[in-house]
């Protein structure tokens, strides 16, 4: 499987460097788009009902070594796993987070991922399959929870002495390194935390998001998303506005981080008037980084999102009228960037754009039951090896999409039709 996936991603990252040379070059974009990506199943989450619908959630994650999808459900205060093969939906510590207090802020479960302690020689094995899969979560009370996949066993619990939620995080397998951000703290700060050797499952070193001297730069709006980046082994890590307002009316920022040195080594600017408050990012084809982009660009007015360059820093493409994204994900399996979409276009509930041509193959729109709640969707997460895509669709979205609309469910949307040559817009 990963000898599958890793030969798609060779491909795509040598078909988008002669796609982005196009570019240069002024090649025209396609005229529409050629590939529709339909509804295949929702999934009800155990426990919610008319009584108890699901509300509130963050962050999703698949892991397709496992066939597995995670989603940090706060309505049921635990992690939403759906099988990708077979779409049964369990939960992993049902009821051990803060789950939703009515703040963003103070909620949990936030950012999810997996990390894998398979063939490391580590001597941290479980006997029977010589490996352990570990689910990492920020909460609302500001700690990390590990949790073994298998058993559903709180394995330990971190704390980043912060005074609100630990958010989003993302794991460098090279150094074997979580980061993750507490982006509602007064100022905000990220926490490194090893997952193996003498310091594991400790904070190891934070930078605070002020702008004085020795830290990075000034965040008048939070911080986001992390990844890092195999093709160069840096952390890049959102931060959506820097010495602002505080409602992302100046320019965000990419933080580059050396993992080895636990420093910032490089600083992207990312202009308001192409992309206003950068939230979430993925990784696509080499040299293509996508961020998603929360607030209407100034002057224009318009919720776009944007792909740069990874290796200048420029703003390769703009996606018009595709932002209002929080979560955005990269599916290797068929080479599309996928955008959570709640705040950009009433009813949408996620941008699809082909990587190879930078057009959007479909808008997802669906029909509001309540024309006067239109909050969308924001996470979003896709399994290369089907090529579906995940996203949780909350009771007050405005949707029909769910059987039972006033509870909310997890909707798995998947591709019809075939793309035709890349050609890439750019700019």
């Amino acid at each position: 499987m990963s000898v599958v996936r890793n030969r798609t991603v060779r491909n795509l990252s040598s078909l988008a460097c002669l796609a982005v040379a196009g570019a240069l070059l002024g090649l025209s974009s396609p005229a529409a788009a050629d590939e529709v990506f339909k509804l295949k199943t929702t999934v009800t989450i155990p426990g919610s009902s008319a009584t108890t619908p699901f509300v509130s959630g963050d962050i999703s994650w698949v892991d397709p070594s496992l066939g597995a999808y995670f989603f940090a459900d706060r309505s049921l205060n635990g992690i939403d796993v759906i099988n990708t093969s077979t779409k049964a939906i369990t939960q992993l510590d049902h009821g051990g987070f803060v789950g939703f207090t009515g703040n963003n802020n103070t909620s949990g479960p936030n950012g999810v991922l997996t990390v894998d302690h398979h063939a490391r020689g580590d001597g941290d094995h479980d006997g029977d399959d010589h490996h352990r899969t570990e689910v990492w979560a920020g909460d609302g009370n500001s700690t990390v929870k590990v949790i073994d996949y298998k058993t559903g066993a709180v394995l330990h619990t971190i704390s980043t002495s912060g005074m609100n939620r630990a958010d989003e995080l993302c794991y460098d397998p090279a150094e074997h390194l979580i980061t993750i951000a507490n982006d509602a703290d007064s100022p905000p700060f990220i926490s490194f935390i090893p997952t193996e050797g003498p310091n594991a499952y400790t904070v190891i070193k934070q930078i605070k998001f002020d702008g004085l001297a020795g830290d990075g730069p000034n965040a008048t709006n939070g911080i986001e998303q992390c990844q890092w980046n195999p093709r160069e082994g840096r952390i890049y890590l959102n931060i959506p506005e820097v010495n602002g307002s505080g409602s992302d009316t100046a320019d965000g920022n990419v933080v580059v981080i050396d993992p080895r040195k636990l420093e910032i080594v490089r600083i992207i600017d990312i202009p308001i008037a192409d992309c206003a408050g950068p939230q979430g990012m993925a990784l696509g084809p080499a040299p293509q980084i996508l961020l998603g982009c929360n607030a209407p660009s100034i002057p224009s007015g318009v919720r776009n999102s944007v792909v740069i360059n990874e290796d200048t820093g420029k703003v390769i493409s703009v996606l018009a009228a595709l932002g209002g994204a929080d979560e955005v994900w990269f599916n290797p399996g068929d080479g599309h960037y996928f955008l959570g979409d709640s705040a950009a276009t009433p009813n949408r509930i996620i941008g699809v754009v082909d990587s190879l041509n930078d057009h959007p193959d479909q808008s997802i729109i669906i029909a509001p039951a309540t024309p006067a709640t239109n909050k969308g969707s924001h996470s979003v997460a896709a399994d290369p090896v089907r090529n579906e895509a995940y996203v949780p669709i909350p009771n007050n979205s405005g949707s029909t999409i769910c059987p039972a609309p006033t509870v909310g469910c997890i909707a798995v949307f998947g591709p019809s039709g075939h793309d035709d040559p890349p050609v890439f817009a750019g700019r």
